[in-house]
């Protein structure tokens, strides 16, 4: 594998991240506060981690149109350089990765104000969906035109699997920290909980069911899942959130009852959910390499 290629898949990669991020820390604030936390209270560290996520976002949405610049022009990334302008203001692909990397930099910018506020919210959460059709139309599904039903599960898809992987590591490592959970009383993360839970299996749902449509859109039979580069990534990826939706599984019937008797209970839901969120972030690796490869019905 190349340095273009692994540019190319970096940058999907670590845009993939920042996004779910994102999406997670902006229903976690609703999430806490329907403990009775005050939005004060978490606000100011929650804030700067989505400085880190859309920063980082931006930047590698910006790098990636570098990567896409010299596969276009079947370069080295050196002599892709020069190139980046034409590509990036003269083909579709160029204006829709510029929106995206715009919509990252007006996240920043809407955090970086400060202002704990619900226009604030609103300006970001459409934001992000304009990021989430802009991302899905630079896609495989999006070479059959915008007004297609492969572009819609397609950005439902990238939605979901943002929103599933955002809200288990926003909990994961921010919202269940140790140091809240010493400060909680019994029962007092179950509203919590509650809620991420019930949006992580919506999200499950949904990723499942675009999941299936894609999956059979782009391989088309079943000889390319098992005798391709393609079908074998799709493979670790598909195994991977189905592990993920076991650990989801064991904490909505076992760890949350749990939860709600004890601070020992949160910390098992806390402990599952980090390991979910390391299968997750596999996931999303994996799905960074497939938007780097061509599927078996496009050759």
């Amino acid at each position: 594998m190349d340095a273009v290629s692994l540019l190319q898949i970096g940058s999907a990669f670590f845009l993939n991240v920042g996004f779910a991020w994102l999406v997670g820390s902006w229903f976690a604030r609703y999430w806490i506060q329907s403990n009775g936390t005050s939005r004060d209270e978490f606000e100011p560290v929650l804030r700067k981690l989505d400085l880190l996520a859309s920063g980082l976002g931006a930047v590698s949405s910006a790098v990636a149109l570098l990567a896409a610049t010299a596969v276009m022009g079947g370069v080295g990334l050196r002599e892709a350089c020069p190139m980046f302008w034409m590509m990036v203001s003269s083909t579709a692909y160029g204006h829709a990765g510029s929106i995206a990397t715009l919509a990252m930099i007006v996240v920043f910018s809407v955090r970086s104000i400060g202002s704990a506020s619900r226009v604030g919210d609103t300006v970001v959460a459409m934001t992000l969906t304009t990021f989430v059709v802009t991302r899905a139309s630079m896609g495989h599904a999006g070479e059959e035109g915008f007004w297609t039903l492969a572009l819609a599960a397609e950005a439902i898809h990238f939605s979901a699997i943002g929103l599933w992987t955002g809200a288990v590591l926003v909990s994961a490592w921010f919202a269940l920290h140790e140091m809240r959970i010493a400060g909680l009383e019994i029962g007092a993360a179950d509203r919590y909980l509650d809620l991420m839970s019930q949006t992580a299996m919506l999200a499950v749902i949904g990723i499942v069911v675009t999941g299936i449509f894609s999956a059979w859109h782009r391989l088309g039979n079943s000889d390319h899942l098992f005798h391709t580069f393609y079908g074998a990534t799709l493979l670790v990826k598909i195994a991977l959130v189905l592990v993920a939706i076991a650990l989801g599984g064991y904490n909505k019937f076992i760890g949350l009852p749990a939860a709600s008797r004890s601070q020992s209970g949160v910390r098992l839901v806390r402990a599952a959910l980090q390991i979910e969120s390391f299968l997750l972030i596999g996931a999303v690796l994996a799905a960074a390499i497939l938007t780097s490869q061509q599927p078996p019905t496009a050759m």
